[in-house]
């Protein structure tokens, strides 16, 4: 199991979910508003829009001229180094207590 860690302003939401599967299942699990991910991961909405915290900025950066690149530049709220759809980040051991902020999202 890898532990996954949601930033919520102050507040830390915490899901152990099994290797293979992604960052925007684990929110599914624990039923997150501020990730509807309405594609069901499918890497075409961007409603899985996560920020990368600390040290996994730097061990899970994006593709360089990806499609995911791509659809985030276009979002308003993209910080270059940090922001990751949430669905393109599969869980492995190396990712165990991996930690993202969850951003504001104007639909809340």
């Amino acid at each position: 199991m890898v532990k996954v860690n949601f930033i919520r302003d102050t507040e830390v939401l915490s899901v152990d979910m099994p290797v293979g599967r992604t960052i925007m299942e684990a929110a599914k699990e624990l039923d997150l508003p501020e990730i509807p991910a309405d594609c069901g991961g499918c890497q075409a909405c961007g409603t899985c829009h996560i920020y990368l915290d600390g040290v996994w900025c730097d061990k899970l950066k994006i593709e360089q001229n990806s499609l995911e690149q791509d659809l985030l530049e276009y979002e308003k709220d993209y910080i270059e180094g940090k922001s990751r759809l949430a669905c393109q980040i599969q869980l492995d051991d190396n990712l165990n207590n991996v930690t993202v902020k969850l951003r504001k999202h104007e639909l809340l």
